[in-house]
């Protein structure tokens, strides 16, 4: 058998789908063809500002519109809810729920490092719970000496007993899956680890372990097993039986990469208790500092960037529609029912892209899962809330090479941009959420145009005077999120000069990305996020 070419050998790792590269490549130039004449376009209508008023005005307030209404929106919102807080429903008996942490590549302190925050939650004594853990295939990265599936199994959970098995489920690709499955204790807590031959992905693992969780519910009632094999089912619900857990009420996903807060998933729960129909939530997530210097111009930016994201959009969406649509899967709680882990849901969210798809929705299935289950689940069910907990802090490896940001942020763009082209389109989309989507859609089309058109010695004084009023808002805004937000006197003077460091390279860096995105808009691959080497 000849050797695997490079981009083969990267292809099977990292399980890439069998698309059309040349249809997808041609809707790429096509997306081109627009974009690229439109911004020019557009800079040449700059260039006559004042003739173009009318044209150009209303791309040039979108965005700072769209800022006043949602920091507006969370002050008065915001107020209300601190004067009428919903009380949380606490039931008799306390919920059970799984921490569900999918791996890869990971080394032994990454994993280590988000297993022991799992470990030391605090306020959860009397829940019953359990870790599930996917590890999709037995990979390293350079440097270690072991696969991520050998330091589970070797090194990390305690006391294991493992069971190997053919035709265990059936993979989103439609592939009959082997695994090995082990089951022990971390610091006295169970786990259970599923170890696939082949990596099928974040969104494989995800899709398999919540949709067990569901079934696992409805046992009694003999539910069709779908993707799963009879085998694995008995195996996985004995477990959780022989743990006393009959139900499973939630299911916390976290990453790899990410540490918790020892009284994160206690707020996560207080949150979700606040109503029936809230069926996810998501935590504060910030910048790690533990491993880089606190005033690393990479942390330092992150740090601010991450702030300005979860205090704006975000929030206003928990305080307003109460119907957050991201919730990042490295620090979320998702309610087990059928508007989240259903088959109908499972089926959609599961999706596999084909040979005949296109672009956009190719995208779709391969960039930003979290973003994307949350939307399907809002677009289907127009009666759920979804919210954002910032008491339910935790810390993720933000990236300190150039690089690994872009590569990082290609996949952040590409997928937000697919949901939020849907967000706009749907039914139930509130118009506040619609007129937030579309600003987000339009103002990375027209982008470019915006940052190199020279315009602004052009502007009459009322624009001017509207404009300038809008950003010290902006920033007063970002002022009091400082206070908010700071955890000690040094915390709060690196989100302000992080802040400050956000204001004059922000829309430098945004342009970069934007440039790099476009580049890579038909490459489905991690990038240099994630470097693999397989291991039989």
């Amino acid at each position: 058998m000849p050797p695997m070419s490079i981009p083969t050998l990267r292809s099977a790792i990292e399980h890439l789908p069998s698309v059309d590269t040349r249809r997808l490549r041609t809707q790429k130039y096509m997306a081109y063809a627009v974009l690229i004449p439109l911004n020019l376009t557009l800079i040449h209508l700059f260039s006559n500002y004042i003739r173009n008023f009318w044209w150009l005005y209303p791309l040039i307030a979108l965005r700072p519109v769209v800022d006043f209404v949602e920091m507006t929106s969370i002050l008065v919102f915001g107020l209300v809810r601190y004067l009428r807080p919903t009380p949380p429903k606490v039931p008799e008996t306390p919920e059970s729920f799984a921490y569900l942490l999918c791996c890869y590549n990971e080394t032994y302190e990454e994993l280590m490092v988000s297993l022991e925050s799992l470990a030391a939650q605090k306020s959860v004594e009397d829940h019953k719970k359990v870790i599930l853990v996917v590890c999709d295939g037995r990979v390293s990265t350079k440097g270690m000496t072991k696969t991520t599936a050998a330091h589970l199994i070797e090194d990390i959970i305690e006391r294991p007993t493992s069971i190997r098995m053919s035709d265990a489920y059936t993979s989103w690709d439609g592939a009959s899956m082997k695994i090995e499955l082990v089951k022990g204790e971390f610091r006295g807590v169970p786990i259970v680890c599923l170890v696939k031959n082949e990596n099928r992905g974040k969104r494989d693992g995800v899709t398999l372990m919540r949709s067990f969780l569901y079934k696992f519910n409805q046992r009694k009632s003999n539910p069709e097993l779908a993707m799963f094999g009879p085998n694995l089912f008995a195996e996985l619900c004995g477990f959780l039986e022989s743990l006393s857990i009959q139900n499973v009420d939630y299911v916390v996903g976290i990453d790899t990469d990410t540490r918790f807060d020892d009284k994160c998933v206690s707020n996560l729960i207080q949150t979700v208790r606040e109503g029936d129909r809230i069926i996810g939530v998501s935590g504060f997530i910030r910048p790690d500092p533990t491993d880089v210097s606190s005033f690393s111009p990479a942390y330092i930016y992150q740090n601010a960037e991450y702030m300005v994201g979860q205090y704006r959009r975000r929030l206003r969406q928990s305080l307003t529609s109460e119907r957050v649509t991201c919730l990042p899967g490295c620090c979320q709680l998702l309610r087990v029912e059928d508007s989240t882990c259903g088959d109908d849901i499972t089926k959609k969210f599961g999706y596999y892209p084909k040979e005949k798809d296109g672009l956009f929705r190719t995208i779709q299935s391969m960039m930003s899962e979290d973003r994307d289950h949350i939307c399907l689940v809002l677009s289907e069910n127009p009666d759920v809330k979804t919210r954002l907990c910032l008491s339910a802090k935790a810390y993720t490896v933000a990236p300190t090479k150039f690089s690994v940001f872009l590569s990082q942020r290609r996949r952040w763009t590409l997928g937000p941009l697919t949901s939020d082209s849907l967000l706009f389109c749907r039914k139930y989309t509130g118009w506040t959420e619609r007129l937030a989507a579309f600003g987000s859609v339009l103002t990375w089309i027209i982008g470019p145009s915006l940052f190199f058109a020279r315009y602004q010695s052009q502007l009459d004084a009322r624009t001017i005077l509207v404009l300038i009023f809008i950003e010290t808002y902006r920033k007063f805004w970002d002022t009091l999120t400082i206070f908010m937000c700071a955890q000690s006197l040094k915390d709060a003077v690196q989100l302000a000069v992080g802040v400050l460091l956000y204001y004059r390279v922000g829309p430098i860096i945004g342009q970069m990305t934007q440039m790099y995105t476009l580049f890579k808009m038909d490459d489905f691959r991690w990038g240099k996020t994630r470097i693999a080497v397989a291991h039989k």
